[in-house]
């Protein structure tokens, strides 16, 4: 079902003692599989900011998806402001079940403050034990998580990601913080995205559900075995988007250990960026440092485990032709400047907001060098909002930026293309 491949530089040089390599998995774009079950819960923000338009539109979005749901799948739907409260669910979606949710959410209004992991933890309780289905929230909200710590939302994120649910969550309008709903969509393996007006709630709920859909694998798992004496210092996901991930020890084999990959859709792509610490050996000697597999589930059937051919392994070789150990690999290489990107582009904002035009023009100008290079198409097209070149090729900050271009941008940071 996966097709795994490693790139890395296969020359070291001598005592070199660390190195990184890519692992890339695609899913087979012909996989034919049964339907994988799924749970979807919405959770939607009606603290007093959202009244009018905003709450009117989230309605309507939800009701919408409601209504589209076939009575295979499990769902719920919760609202949240200064606490949280189950409207409907979890239940089949059968007929009367979907009417009585819509009923439930015809009722709903705009009051108080924010508190988003009331939510969260609702639906974690009432969901982590579906584990054999795909479990996803549809998030919304306008603002930001004012009414608790960002520990406590931290908390509620991290309990969603152990039971293996995965968060879509949308910011409507500007008043929201990236950060938070960016943590919210890669602490559980989601997404996170802007809703600039009301009118656009239902395009967006129906674009999300109709993604959900094409789910084929789920609770996807990235076995990394290694020999003794090797150590995986560090794993992250750089593509399709940047995100940090967690490793944990694989209780069936202590020279192993995991990294949750969350659900995949036949012909998806992700590309893993792993630093490996390992002890010198003599030159001339072939070393194999690492094996990847996959655990996962697929159309709804018992956990599958897949092992990787030869492609996906990590052979190196120590060597003392210094040429050949300086060499950067070139998926390597890709993935270190998009990562350079999304670092001058978050240090460039946080320079525009303290009010440094000199500073941000410089990152958001080297940003925009890099997303081109690299052929980042989405980033250097929402950065051609924020900034623009003068006939000499100048770069300046552009007059024609609004707050919708600005946090467009922010929530799109980390967003990365891959080696063409």
């Amino acid at each position: 079902m996966f097709t795994i491949n490693a790139y890395h530089n296969p020359f070291l040089r001598v005592n070199q003692t660390s190195m990184q390599a890519v692992i890339s998995l695609k899913v087979d774009e012909q996989l034919a599989v049964g339907p994988t079950p799924q749970a979807l819960a919405i959770a939607m923000d009606r603290s007093g900011s959202m009244d009018g338009a905003k709450m009117s539109a989230a309605r309507e979005g939800a009701i919408k998806t409601v209504q589209a749901l076939d009575e295979s799948m499990v769902f719920m739907v919760v609202t949240f402001n200064d606490s949280g409260n189950v409207l409907f669910g979890p239940a089949l979606a059968t007929p009367e079940n979907k009417k009585q949710a819509v009923t439930a959410l015809q009722r709903v209004r705009a009051a108080n403050g924010t508190r988003m992991s009331a939510a969260l933890n609702l639906i974690a309780d009432k969901l982590q034990h579906e584990q054999s289905r795909a479990l996803k929230i549809l998030f919304l909200t306008d603002g930001r998580n004012e009414g608790e710590t960002r520990t406590q939302l931290n908390k509620a994120v991290a309990r969603c990601a152990e039971a293996h649910i995965s968060i879509s969550a949308w910011g409507v309008g500007t008043d929201w913080d990236a950060a938070e709903l960016r943590h919210i969509a890669d602490a559980t393996h989601g997404s996170a995205d802007i809703i600039p007006t009301p009118g656009q709630v239902e395009a967006a709920f129906t674009q999300t559900f109709r993604d959900m859909r094409k789910t084929a694998i789920s609770n996807a798992r990235l076995l990394l075995w290694t020999p003794n004496g090797v150590r995986i210092t560090r794993i992250e996901q750089v593509y399709p988007s940047i995100v940090q991930l967690g490793l944990e020890p694989d209780a069936s084999n202590p020279r192993q250990v995991v990294a949750s990959l969350g659900s995949f859709a036949a012909g998806d792509q992700r590309d893993y960026l792993i630093n490996l610490e390992m002890p010198a050996y003599p030159v001339g000697q072939q070393f194999m440092l690492m094996r990847p597999a996959l655990r996962f589930q697929a159309g709804g059937m018992q956990a599958l485990e897949e092992k990787s051919a030869r492609s996906g392994w990590v052979f190196v070789q120590w060597t003392d032709n210094a040429a050949q150990a300086a060499q950067i690999e070139e998926h390597i290489a890709h993935y270190t400047n998009q990562e350079e990107l999304s670092r001058s582009i978050k240090e460039g904002q946080e320079a525009l907001a303290a009010g440094d035009s000199e500073k941000a023009t410089r990152l958001l100008g080297r940003a925009l060098e890099i997303s081109e290079r690299t052929n980042n198409e989405r980033i250097t097209r929402l950065l051609n909002d924020i900034v623009e070149r003068d006939a000499r090729g100048t770069i300046r900050l552009s007059q024609r930026a609004d707050a919708v271009a600005r946090k467009t941008l922010a929530i799109n940071t980390g967003r990365t293309s891959k080696l063409k």
